[in-house]
């Protein structure tokens, strides 16, 4: 790994932001389909070296990988940015080199025209993004996202978020997800997480990202039926859905190397692929609806409940409350617009037994929904399990403020003698149930719900919802002040935001 660099002092420059979006590419997945090359997904790319070796998902190069073979590609094509304002042009072609199903990273390398003519790797000399050590990234970090959200006529997006927590998974133990607050569309999974540095340090990835099931943003963009029509009869395109975390670099070093060397790449995890067998259904499945709602928390329920939604809202999403669920189930989600499918996606249920909040939606990556009379079908094997309806257009209705189940939270950090704000301090929120002596004696990132640093008046914004039903621990301090423990929780009779006021004393 390379060694720390100093820190830097402020965000990307103009230059750096235009190098790093130079070196992110658009990746087309296409098929074989009597002699025409059929695409079948899109994802994006981050090229990582001058002769074209590119790090992506792997549920992007080769779906296979993780038991997918319905979508493994014939073809990997490679567009590239030419002008920040147009689209990617198809550019060349690629090859895979090394994939991990398990970790669901990588690593392709551009290798011909798109005739199909060989290239010469000495020859070639594309901008690309060093690689960075995802072990110095830590909470309020600045993550810089890079990719292209949709299909057809998207540009390339830059969205811009913060480390918000690190997630631990069996077998590859802590760090394996970087969680971030930035809100990523589908077609950015596989793209470029940047620090300030101008590494890369994460792939946004949605396979296991923290989202409910495998849910897909499917869209039909060409007439594969023949037929003359663009309709649901025709073979759609899954564009991802919400992505909120990233696979740091470092899991990818052992695929990037076996690329560089030319040797055999082998999964040192038991990728558990989901070619098994789905789990039949038991008829006990109840999903009871809860609320519509443009996003939702971590835990999947609704931060702003409403009963319908404005012109120009980018999502929807229908949050239901289950019990009598297996996981491995299979089921079958339809979004239907004014009675006509626009998105069809299987998948397996991983939700356990029951919980308060499961969470499905559907999104233009990052553009406007059209206006429109929304409609959720919910199937497994017995058949239709769930159903609600919504309206898109208009200005919306929130749903009564005494319904809201959460509390958003702000505040400042004072000095104690004086009342005036303190810049720099620290307020970290650790999960309900975490002993605040122990995490201050052994605790790790992964305890930690919400951080907020303040500015220059002293305030601050946890951003992240609180349940009303949950006690956080909470403390706050900074250097040369006695650190400030305590508890939050809020009733029913608390507003939807509540500012506090912390005082410190040195």
């Amino acid at each position: 790994l390379p060694d720390t660099p100093t820190q830097p002092t402020g965000s990307l420059t103009g230059p750096q932001r235009q190098r790093l979006a130079q070196a992110t590419v658009l990746i087309i997945a296409a098929q074989d389909q009597g002699g025409q090359p059929i695409p079948t997904h899109i994802g994006s790319g981050t090229i990582i070296s001058a002769d074209g070796l590119i790090l992506t998902n792997a549920h992007v190069a080769s779906p296979a990988s993780q038991g997918d073979f319905d979508f493994e590609p014939d073809y990997l094509y490679i567009a590239l940015m030419e002008d920040e304002s147009r689209p990617p042009v198809p550019t060349y072609l690629a090859e895979l080199l090394a994939v991990d199903g398990f970790l669901d990273l990588a690593v392709i390398k551009i290798h011909a025209t798109l005739d199909g003519s060989t290239l010469n790797s000495s020859d070639l000399n594309f901008d690309f993004v060093e690689i960075g050590n995802s072990d110095d990234t830590h909470l309020g970090d600045t993550i810089n996202i890079f990719g292209f959200p949709g299909i057809g006529g998207d540009t390339i997006t830059f969205t811009k978020g913060s480390v918000s927590g690190f997630t631990s998974e069996d077998p590859i133990g802590d760090r394996a997800w970087i969680k971030t607050d930035a809100t990523i569309a589908g077609g950015n999974s596989g793209g470029l997480g940047a620090n300030d540095f101008g590494q890369i340090i994460g792939v946004p990835t949605i396979a296991s990202s923290g989202a409910d099931g495998d849910i897909t943003d499917c869209r039909v963009i060409q007439d594969t039926n023949g037929d003359g029509r663009l309709t649901n009869e025709d073979t759609c395109i899954p564009i991802g859905g919400f992505i909120n975390a990233l696979r740091p670099v470092n899991l990818a070093l052992p695929l990037i190397r076996a690329a560089q060397s030319g040797s055999a790449y082998v999964s040192p995890y038991d990728s558990g692929t989901v070619s098994e067998p789905s789990t039949p259904s038991t008829g006990n499945e109840q999903l009871n609806f809860v609320a519509w709602t443009e996003e939702f928390g971590d835990d999947s329920c609704p931060t702003n409940p409403v009963t319908s939604f404005p012109s120009g809202v980018t999502q929807v999403s229908a949050i239901y409350e289950y019990s009598g669920m297996t996981d491995g189930q299979a089921f079958a989600m339809y979004w239907l617009i004014d009675g006509e499918v626009v998105v069809e996606s299987q998948f397996n249920w991983d939700g356990g037994a029951a919980d308060a909040c499961y969470a499905f939606y559907v999104h233009n990556g990052g553009e406007a929904l059209p206006d429109g009379n929304y409609t959720i079908e919910l199937y497994n094997e017995a058949g239709l399990v769930a159903e609600q309806s919504v309206s898109v257009g208009g200005t919306g209705q929130s749903e009564p403020s005494d319904s809201s189940l959460f509390v958003f939270v702000d505040g400042y950090v004072v000095d104690a003698d004086t009342g005036r704000g303190i810049e720099g301090a620290v307020v970290i929120v650790l999960w309900p149930g975490t002993d605040m002596d122990d995490w201050l004696d052994n605790g790790s990132d992964a305890d930690i719900y919400a951080f907020a640093e303040t500015d220059a008046d002293g305030y601050f914004n946890l951003l992240l919802p609180f349940d009303r039903e949950q006690v956080y621990p909470g403390i706050a301090g900074m250097e040369g002040y006695e650190p400030s423990e305590g508890e939050i929780s809020f009733t029913a009779e608390d507003g939807d935001t509540v500012t506090l006021e912390i005082e410190l004393t040195k």
